[in-house]
């Protein structure tokens, strides 16, 4: 054999592959991708947690220093915060819905209230809402509350109380079907 030709191909591997060598190397590699996929989602929660840890700071400064004696000031600095958590959480696939104008759908809007359809308004359509839904890798976090147009008004949904929710809502949103 002249060391200059190339090699030839590689015989037969004088010994076969051990079942149990085989096993544990799928184990060790199986280990290795969720150790990956566990440190990918712990460096995701924590740019989610810094976002939140942001978001906590600058409502703190705003609390801190009150509206003083320029709430329309506030107001922006207030809108400006919220914008910047949302666009936050948005970039990182939360999804937003419930805005006046879009068709109610039972899969993902709670009805509240019904009113008569105003001029130019189609069935269904959100005239209000009353708390926004989320939805996230396609699954809904939370429907949006809102109230919808119907041609001959249905009428809104009668209050049920004469407080606010534990979750900020108005009483007549506790109460109500999902419309279809």
């Amino acid at each position: 054999m002249n060391p200059m030709d190339p090699p030839g191909p590689p015989g037969p591997d004088p010994d076969p592959p051990d079942p149990h060598t085989a096993a544990a190397l799928a184990a060790y590699e199986g280990s290795k991708a969720l150790a990956a996929r566990d440190a990918a989602h712990r460096a995701h929660t924590e740019r989610l947690l810094l976002v939140c840890a942001d978001t906590l700071d600058a409502c703190g400064r705003l609390l801190a220093d009150g509206p003083g004696s320029d709430p329309a000031a506030y107001h922006r600095s207030v809108e400006l915060v919220a914008r910047q958590l949302e666009s936050a959480v948005t970039g990182e696939g939360l999804e937003v819905f419930g805005r006046v104008g879009e068709r109610a759908d039972p899969a993902t809007h709670h009805v509240a209230a019904v009113r008569a359809a105003p001029p130019g308004a189609a069935d269904d359509e959100v005239l209000e809402v009353l708390r926004r839904g989320y939805r996230y890798r396609g699954h809904v976090l939370r429907a949006a509350r809102v109230v919808v147009a119907a041609a001959g008004g249905a009428g809104e949904a009668p209050p049920t109380g004469g407080t606010a929710g534990t979750d900020g809502t108005s009483p007549r949103t506790q109460e109500g079907t999902t419309h279809g």
